[in-house]
């Protein structure tokens, strides 16, 4: 079914009458609500063994508390729905120009998904089950509204790959990498560059007078900075370059810069407890001068967009 009322790009109206537009060109709106609304349901009722949870068999209640563990590093999980909203509304005339009308083909996704959940209840791993939750909400949207639609939403139920938590132990291989890495770095950096003496047990860096004593935890291994600068430089670059080797540089950034970053954080701990002699000084930059790492991470890509910058698009004949 077509819309029957466009988008007309290039005025502003504001956000209110805008979204009215949008919902007024979205067909079949009341269709695609309650289908996603028994999906839904599916989850909250049958997201994951009871036995296990001990409490609830929700899916969402065992998301929301992954997400508040500090230990899972997956806080950043409550957020990107609201940013997959605000990449949906960011491409609102793509997704009116996309609709078609049902296509049938779609369920095939949606059993797809059903058959992704069921295992994953069966296995009890929710996280396959998380998986299959944005993966059947994504194929409803091709069943609605259509193929070209499917594709158009694709790369905003992408994003929500990034809620699903990849700490704690069940990263603990890739942590542990990291966190060696990072433990091995800041000696080097510390004993040759700043002659500082540092003395480091696995991932344990301890000065030997007592002014510090950092254990390089997993909650401190750079994961956490890591994802959240992927999820950025992700959406970032997919929004803003045309360019796939662009798209894959940027991408791929987000990996030595989460590893600097963590590095320059531990040698900041190191410096600030060796010149007051005190280990809660290096303590309070332990807990703070993380917002400064993050900060210098998205300066860092920053200029590398700036590098990377495509010409604008040369104006239609």
């Amino acid at each position: 079914m077509d819309a029957s009322v466009r988008i007309e790009p290039g005025r502003s109206r504001g956000f209110v009458p805008e979204l009215q537009a949008f919902w007024r060109a979205m067909p079949d709106k009341g269709v695609f609500g309650v289908l996603l609304a028994a999906w839904v349901l599916l989850f909250q009722y049958y997201g994951w063994t009871t036995e296990t949870a001990g409490q609830t068999g929700s899916l969402f209640d065992w998301m929301w508390a992954k997400w508040s563990d500090a230990t899972n590093d997956a806080g950043h999980g409550k957020l990107i729905p609201w940013v997959v909203l605000g990449v949906l509304w960011f491409r609102r005339e793509r997704l009116v120009k996309s609709v078609a009308g049902v296509w049938w083909p779609g369920l095939a996704g949606v059993g797809l998904a059903l058959a992704l959940h069921v295992a994953g209840f069966v296995v009890q791993q929710p996280r396959l089950s998380m998986v299959a939750l944005f993966f059947g909400a994504w194929s409803l949207t091709g069943v609605v509204w259509g193929r070209e639609t499917l594709k158009a939403t694709f790369f905003p139920f992408f994003i929500f790959a990034f809620c699903v938590p990849v700490g704690g132990t069940f990263a603990q291989g890739l942590t542990m990498n990291m966190r060696l890495w990072a433990a091995k770095a800041t000696k080097y950096l510390t004993d040759d560059v700043l002659g500082i003496q540092v003395v480091r047990t696995g991932t344990n860096l301890m000065d030997p007078h007592g002014y510090f004593n950092c254990e390089v935890a997993a909650e401190c291994s750079g994961i956490r900075s890591f994802v959240a600068l992927l999820a950025l430089s992700t959406i970032f670059s997919v929004l803003a370059m045309r360019g796939f080797w662009k798209r894959a540089v940027m991408i791929g950034l987000s990996v030595p810069i989460a590893l600097i970053c963590n590095v320059l954080r531990l040698i900041a701990i190191i410096l600030v407890a060796t010149a007051f002699r005190s280990r809660a000084a290096g303590n309070f930059v332990h807990e703070w001068f993380g917002y400064v790492t993050y900060m210098i991470g998205i300066g860092i890509l920053l200029l590398a967009a700036r590098w990377l910058g495509e010409k604008p698009l040369p104006p239609p004949p």
